[in-house]
């Protein structure tokens, strides 16, 4: 075996310390050398089947949408038309195991009776608990996934400011809220980080801009497109979207922060910055409908803050879907 470093930005973000591991397999699976040896250090003995998930075809899945449709009845509608499927906890969560056409050209995805999701993706906004009546406020919110999931949970009811800094994607957004039905969102093109408020909310999603290296198996040019300086970038952002966040949510009011990035810089240093920067705490990630692990407490030889371990990941290798990070924050 032999030495390698792993690149870590220091608090300041201007320069990097190193620190050292091994070299665990030879194979690095396309990956550059930089962000191997990074894996190879976070995934440890989990390494190889970290590897050969990335490499393999992400699996069809879609969300029932219960604003139109039950679990049942679209589960029905699918295996008439000869799709084979496989339900997730109450049923609303769908792998799509093999079909005879496309998903996307069929009546029920054209009537917003589903929609087209990762899996993992699917289990963020669960987390956040909302109830009907609330004011939510959806950060990056294009092209709706995540939006449409809370107005779901809130049953129409109440409000979801769901905003994007993007004309293209605002476009996506609305055509996609409008076929699922809908109708308790306001959308508006704005970059969160300018956003001034006298209202407070409730709960706050911050699905943040990322780099992006847990969605590989959707798009496997980020295994080489992507740099320190981009993950350097990415982290200043995510900050400023957080420090906004927690401005305007209510005292006591919960922030839930997502990423599809599997970098500790993007996510569990992220978390310890707010820790030591804002008025916040951590509340636990409870248990999802697959398998969320603890966040790294000491990742890349960089110590943090213990409560780091509250926060959670949805590893790529361990339940067959992309890679994901989320964190539960409570404004004190």
């Amino acid at each position: 075996m032999r030495k390698r470093s792993v690149p870590v930005p220091s608090d300041d973000g201007h320069y990097f310390k190193w620190f050292p591991t091994l070299r665990i397999v030879e194979d690095k699976k396309n990956f550059p050398t930089l962000f191997f040896e990074r894996y190879s250090e976070l995934y440890g003995e989990g390494l190889t089947a970290f590897l050969e998930t990335m490499d393999r075809k992400l699996p069809l899945s879609l969300r029932v949408n219960t604003l139109k449709t039950s679990p049942g009845e679209l589960a029905k509608a699918l295996t008439e038309k000869g799709f084979e499927i496989f339900q997730y906890g109450d049923g609303s969560y769908v792998k799509v195991l093999k079909g005879p056409f496309s998903l996307a050209s069929t009546t029920e995805h054209l009537q917003g009776l589903f929609y087209i999701q990762g899996i993992a993706e699917m289990d963020i906004v669960p987390h956040m608990g909302c109830g009907t009546g609330e004011l939510v406020w959806d950060m990056c919110a294009a092209p709706g996934g995540k939006t449409s999931q809370i107005a779901e949970h809130m049953g129409n009811t109440g409000t979801v400011l769901a905003s994007d800094v993007s004309a293209d994607k605002i476009k996506a957004l609305k055509n996609n809220l409008a076929r699922l039905g809908v109708t308790n969102s306001v959308v508006i093109k704005k970059d969160a980080r300018k956003m001034v408020s006298e209202i407070q909310f409730d709960r706050v999603l911050l699905d943040a801009p990322c780099t992006g290296s847990g969605i590989i198996r959707k798009d496997p040019s980020r295994k080489r497109s992507r740099t320190m300086k981009d993950i350097v970038f990415m982290q200043s952002i995510q900050k400023g979207l957080l420090r906004k966040a927690v401005n305007i949510l209510k005292e006591g009011g919960m922030l839930l922060y997502s990423t599809c990035s599997l970098e500790p810089e993007e996510n569990e240093m992220v978390m310890d910055w707010a820790l030591n920067n804002l008025p916040v705490d951590l509340a636990p990630i409870e248990e999802g409908f697959l398998d969320i692990s603890p966040g790294f407490v000491n990742p890349l030889g960089r110590e943090l803050d213990p409560r780091i371990s509250l926060c959670g990941r949805i590893h790529p290798h361990v339940n067959d879907t992309n890679g994901m990070f989320l964190a539960k924050l409570i404004k004190n």
